[in-house]
């Protein structure tokens, strides 16, 4: 499939808890009240909000190909977690999923586990 477009999910934060915005408080000299600015920084959860991709106009752009380029693997990061990880989170949490050779997520089968110690336990003796 072709990424045309991403549409994000807005998230909402508690009142002082958003991991997006990071408040810088700076003490002013002229007045006893400090002074507060909200920033955006980087945060895991800016995944959820994707960036304007420019007009047909800039399609060629650097910068347009750019993000053309993240926004794809963003895209292909997100279906690997919602095709591989999530359906098997339990696994994953309790270590039983194990990496494959393709970074698929496999389960070795009690048969091909005893398998592969009895071919050990022949070479050892």
């Amino acid at each position: 499939p072709i990424l045309e477009k991403a549409i994000g999910t807005e998230i909402e934060w508690h009142l002082g808890y958003c991991l997006t915005q990071q408040v810088l408080t700076k003490e002013s000299s002229e007045s006893t009240k400090p002074i507060t600015k909200t920033e955006e920084c980087e945060s895991f959860f800016n995944f959820f909000s994707p960036p304007q991709v420019p007009d047909d106009d800039a399609k060629n752009d650097e910068y347009t190909v750019k993000l053309h380029n993240q926004m794809e693997r963003d895209y292909d990061i997100a279906s690997t977690l919602r095709d591989k990880i999530i359906p098997h989170a339990v696994s994953w949490f309790t270590r039983e999923a194990v990496q494959d050779e393709d970074y698929g997520a496999s389960w070795v089968d009690d048969e091909e586990e005893d398998d592969d110690d009895d071919e050990y336990s022949d070479e050892e003796a």
